[in-house]
């Protein structure tokens, strides 16, 4: 979504409906051109092109590396709050994948969006598994940093789906090669 305006600038006289949902778009019946899933990639009938794949590890907020008990290794997660999202990758997986027993990885808040959970790290509520597609732009801002190196791949990536005839249309196109672009 934040860079939807670079689009806007570049294609002003194409206007986009974002549309948000659990479940999968019906082309015809929704009215959907082309569709961000996430998942393995292969969707019957449909072209499905990558825009990236996902992997998931801590961020939080800069001040919580100097805070009152700084984050040097993932030991030191036993004294912060760990943020939590509905999604399947968790801190339980997380941490013993980092050879950690002592820190419980059921306590903390939990966000119905993944958006809520990534802001509370901005905001310096806790440290949160982030998805590499979705902390991004705040990594590079410096708004959230990783405190530690440790990265799981998420077994599934992002893809732009649509019907091949879609692509027929010069707006739909645009709308495409601009999301590849931007992926890259």
């Amino acid at each position: 979504m934040p860079r939807l305006a670079r689009f806007r600038r570049a294609y002003g006289d194409i206007d986009v409906r974002v549309a948000t949902s659990e479940r999968r778009a019906d082309f015809v019946s929704d009215g959907i051109d082309i569709a961000i899933r996430c998942g393995g990639g292969r969707y019957p009938g449909l072209s499905a092109e990558l825009l990236m794949k996902e992997d998931h590890f801590p961020v939080c907020s800069p001040k919580l590396l100097k805070g009152r008990y700084p984050l040097r290794t993932p030991a030191d997660l036993a004294r912060h709050t760990l943020l939590h999202d509905v999604f399947t990758v968790d801190w339980a997986i997380w941490l013993h994948s980092a050879g950690i027993d002592k820190v419980d990885p059921h306590r903390g808040p939990t966000f119905l969006s993944s958006d809520h959970a990534i802001q509370a790290a901005v905001q310096g509520e806790g440290i949160v598994l982030g998805r590499s597609a979705l902390v991004a732009d705040d990594l590079a801002a410096g708004r959230l940093v990783r405190p530690f190196e440790l990265s799981l791949s998420a077994g599934f990536a992002y893809y732009a789906v649509y019907p091949q005839r879609a692509l027929q249309r010069p707006s739909v196109k645009a709308f495409r090669d601009w999301l590849m672009a931007e992926a890259r």
